[in-house]
């Protein structure tokens, strides 16, 4: 039997990349958030299909930074820098103690552990572009501290 095209994760990746490059748009204005919104859906149903979360994560993010970046910050859950970066810290699936240790060697760890700094790095490219959005908090201070490591990871 074959799965009906809106329970597959390969269609909702499809509707969420013509509605995220729609919200790209510059000359959309604020209709770009009509845009993001129905990517966002799209991309939580594309994860309730099976969609890894990392990579949901990295695509969710990336567009939130990008619409923090171009729209400017609000306390909107779409706009809003600080909700993001908690996110973002709440996503990484190592404690930074533990990265800073694995980064030092990386090239000499097993595999799930460079996969797991690799997943940091591109969960946390988006609080690269986010920063300057932050309200100074420890949330901000922390992120401070993974944006530092960083550069050290694959």
């Amino acid at each position: 039997m074959v799965d009906h095209p809106s329970e597959s994760v390969n269609h909702w990746l499809g509707v969420w990349e013509v509605n995220s490059l729609h919200a790209c748009r510059a000359e959309l204005g604020e209709g770009r958030r009509a845009w993001a919104e129905t990517a966002m859906y799209a991309l939580a149903r594309a994860e309730a299909a099976g969609l890894d979360a990392i990579a949901a994560n990295v695509r969710r993010f990336n567009l939130h930074a990008y619409l923090i970046d171009s729209l400017g910050s609000t306390r909107s859950p779409l706009l809003n820098p600080d909700a993001l970066a908690i996110d973002i810290l709440a996503a990484l699936p190592v404690e930074l103690e533990n990265a800073a240790e694995w980064a030092a060697d990386w090239r000499q760890r097993p595999h799930k552990q460079i996969l797991a700094l690799r997943q940091c790095k591109n969960l946390l490219a988006p609080a690269e572009i986010i920063r300057s959005h932050l309200s100074e908090t420890p949330t901000a201070r922390t992120l401070d501290q993974w944006l530092a490591l960083r550069a050290q990871l694959p």
